[in-house]
């Protein structure tokens, strides 16, 4: 009677784990994400015009005054899992180029001013615009995913980030963790070598932080920007690029975020963006607000590419 109950048992166990099995097979095989819904592979018909003025770099608070913006309604990230994000419900675009270099101006209001992300419960503030990274045509019938490209489809963003435009001001470029733990134990420091006088672990970053000696930004110190130049092929293939072109400037005042983001027009990096005066395109935008714990894909965004148009330059007679 026992050996009977048993092998029902191990028959009950086999049948679940195959179940559960096929399941997580099949879920892999089609991705996390939800399906994108055919109105979001549908660009809307409000223009973004990056319009030609010939200025100095130094005179680049004044241009954005001469330039028409554009107002986009932001939603909460809703189709890759975590979902989240939607506190930020609006963001103003502006753009301009000078014949040699893009300028792009993103402003929208935030109560706080989340620049450190050192505790497991801190998080930044940030704004990423997203282009195709080749000329594309986009409608019904030839779709491209406005959220992080796709596959064969790549993507190229710039990815601002407070904490990043924090440490640029900061002797060393970056924050150390004693700055938030300001009590904290240094085991290597309390601990000397019995010759050298220093802890050979302190001493070698090969050993303290694996990010650091890999040559990653996020751990790099001193690395002289505030914006990340990165490619997407779809959710979860976000990748840094070796050669990064994009620069950024931000500001917080009055409960707002003021967010320059620049780069030469055209590069002669593969994976960016080429923006040749009198040239269309697409963009889309997103915002992550710290103090709502808005990470990765936990963010507000614009569900749809905006159209976007390279003003030609104008020669003067």
């Amino acid at each position: 009677m026992l050996k009977k109950v048993l092998w029902k048992s191990v028959v009950l166990v086999s049948v679940v784990v195959a179940i559960l099995f096929y399941f997580n097979n099949r879920t892999l095989s089609q991705g996390s994400e939800e399906p994108v819904s055919k109105e979001e592979n549908i660009p809307t018909k409000e223009l973004l015009t990056v319009k030609y003025l010939p200025l100095e770099t130094k005179y680049v608070d004044k241009a954005f005054e001469q330039v028409d913006p554009l107002n986009i309604i932001l939603q909460k990230q809703d189709k890759a899992i975590p979902h989240g994000g939607g506190s930020i419900k609006e963001i103003e675009i502006r753009g301009f180029h000078n014949g040699e270099t893009i300028f792009f101006r993103l402003a929208w209001d935030d109560a706080t001013n989340d620049e450190r992300a050192i505790k497991p419960q801190q998080y930044r503030d940030a704004v990423a615009m997203m282009f195709p990274l080749d000329i594309v045509t986009i409608s019904p019938e030839t779709p491209f995913s406005p959220r992080m490209g796709d596959r064969a489809k790549p993507v190229n963003l710039w990815h601002w980030k407070a904490d990043w435009e924090k440490e640029m001001h900061l002797a060393g470029g970056y924050e150390h963790i004693e700055d938030e733990y300001l009590n904290m134990f240094d085991d290597f420091a309390s601990n000397p070598h019995p010759v050298k006088g220093h802890s050979d672990l302190y001493a070698s970053a090969s050993l303290v932080s694996g990010g650091r000696a890999s040559g990653t930004l996020l751990a790099k110190p001193d690395r002289g920007r505030s914006v990340e130049d990165l490619n997407a092929i779809g959710f979860g293939t976000l990748t840094s690029q070796v050669h990064q072109d994009v620069k950024g400037k931000g500001d917080w005042a009055d409960e707002k975020w003021s967010v320059v983001i620049y780069r030469p027009l055209i590069t002669p990096d593969k994976n960016d963006v080429q923006f040749v005066p009198g040239m269309g395109t697409f963009f889309n935008v997103a915002v992550w607000n710290g103090a709502q714990g808005d990470i990765n894909g936990q963010k507000s965004i614009s569900i749809r590419w905006r159209p976007l148009k390279i003003e030609r330059v104008k020669y003067q007679e």
